[in-house]
């Protein structure tokens, strides 16, 4: 944390009363410090609006003037969601409320007895302790279409998750009955989930009238799979590896694919309904046309980008991103001793998945994070984590951008040293397949 921003925080706590809550699911803990830092009351109020009303105003009351809001800070522990009806109640009420991250009361137990006891008291004194020493983070309201927006896109990972875990139980399945069709077809086409919802067997395929269904899996799939395919298909399945199963077995299975596929098919609609949402939202704020200017990024990564990071307007810097993220280095330096660098890996994983895709194109299309990712692949070749050390460099370009609002222009110099880069890094390719030939 930056000195300054520190001594800044200092200075708003100063001669306030400090009220740390650490959240719970039925009941809150609240903990009152006086601008002294003395503890004054240690008490726990019911999560209802008779205990946000009753219990804690008029608790609060016997210290401090309600009305007087320029007096008292609450604090609040970020506890899962626990926590955001409370802040939201409190804010919509005018009162100053700032936010402790469970990680800095985590750290913080050891300091009162030397232990890491864990109580609801302790907790709450701990929250109120640190925000008075200032390692708190500002809560902010924003407007209601960001708030669409990040519900849209919180919700659109959820079910993307889920619709990867049905196609993951799909796919295990039919490695155990048929595991040479995915050398054939792979599983998350209409063609797979046409073909798996009336034929799943092998013994299917060998009974299959080839030049009909080949007719209907190439309207599917735009004349990209047709009668070769299904030729193929047979050919793999007279020698399958696969669990041969009875006509018992397989009306049960039957059901159990058509299952998996249904839930697929009904998640696949509310993904895309969600998503259309989500890009009638992003289109209409001021950041949308830069992102999408940059070969590589998709309308679905610039709407997800922009819904994640709220309002870009709140970032001075790239890196205020980047570790919002949680891909910014700790370092290990003390003495004479320097550790390796690594990513913390604390952040929205929403954004830190965002970023790498948004990465991973880029590193592609973009000169200045093409020159980093080649650079880093001639010196030693290892995919993801030079991708995941090209994300700062994307961060960069795509933050520049979105300050400026301008489209995306690529650097001269910069596509003469790809072109430079690419020649030395297909020697360098070169070189392995000889070598690995030689082995």
């Amino acid at each position: 944390m930056r000195s300054q921003a520190l001594q800044e925080k200092r200075r708003f706590i100063a001669g306030k009363f400090v009220i740390g809550i650490d959240p719970g699911r039925d009941r809150h803990q609240a903990c009152i410090l006086n601008p002294q830092g003395e503890e004054r009351r240690n008490f726990s109020f019911p999560v209802n609006r008779q205990g946000f009303d009753e219990t804690l105003e008029k608790t609060l009351s016997l210290y401090v003037n309600p009305q007087d809001k320029a007096s008292f800070v609450f604090a609040i522990e970020t506890a899962c969601n626990l926590w955001q009806t409370l802040a939201h109640f409190l804010g919509s009420r005018g009162y100053t409320v700032v936010l402790v991250n469970p990680l800095t009361t985590y750290h913080s137990r050891a300091l009162p007895g030397h232990d890491y006891s864990k109580t609801d008291p302790k907790d709450a004194l701990l929250v109120a302790s640190n925000v008075r020493a200032g390692y708190f983070d500002w809560y902010r309201t924003y407007s209601f279409e960001i708030n669409a927006m990040h519900q849209l896109s919180m919700v659109y990972c959820k079910i993307r998750n889920t619709l990867l875990q049905q196609r993951s139980r799909l796919r295990t399945y039919i490695g155990y009955v048929f595991p040479e069709f995915f050398e054939v077809v792979r599983l998350d086409t209409h063609t797979a989930r046409f073909l798996l919802k009336r034929y799943f067997l092998p013994k299917h395929y060998l009974a299959l009238d080839l030049e009909k269904v080949a007719a209907e899996i190439a309207k599917i799939s735009g004349n990209q799979y047709g009668l070769a395919t299904l030729k193929h298909l047979r050919e793999k399945a007279a020698t399958s590896i696969g669990i041969s199963k009875s006509a018992l077995e397989e009306n049960v299975d039957r059901l159990a694919v058509e299952t998996w596929l249904s839930a697929e098919e009904q998640l696949q609609k509310q993904l895309d309904l969600v998503l259309e949402k989500l890009l009638s939202l992003a289109k209409k704020t001021a950041y949308f046309n830069s992102l999408l200017s940059i070969k590589g990024v998709s309308d679905i990564l610039a709407s997800l980008f922009i819904a994640e990071t709220r309002d870009l307007a709140l970032y001075q810097h790239y890196k205020q991103i980047e570790k919002l993220a949680g891909y910014n280095l700790r370092l290990v330096d003390s003495g004479r001793y320097a550790g390796a660098r690594r990513i913390s890996g604390i952040g929205n994983s929403r954004l830190s998945w965002i970023l790498y895709k948004m990465t991973e194109e880029m590193a592609k299309y973009v000169p200045e994070v093409r020159i980093k990712y080649l650079t880093r692949q001639i010196a030693k070749r290892c995919y993801r984590k030079n991708l995941v050390a090209c994300v700062p460099k994307a961060l960069k370009v795509t933050f520049g951008l979105a300050q400026k609002k301008s489209a995306y222009e690529p650097n001269a110099e910069a596509l003469n040293k790809v072109k430079k880069l690419e020649q030395q890094y297909e020697k360098v390719l070169k070189g392995k397949k000889r070598t690995a030939r030689q082995n």
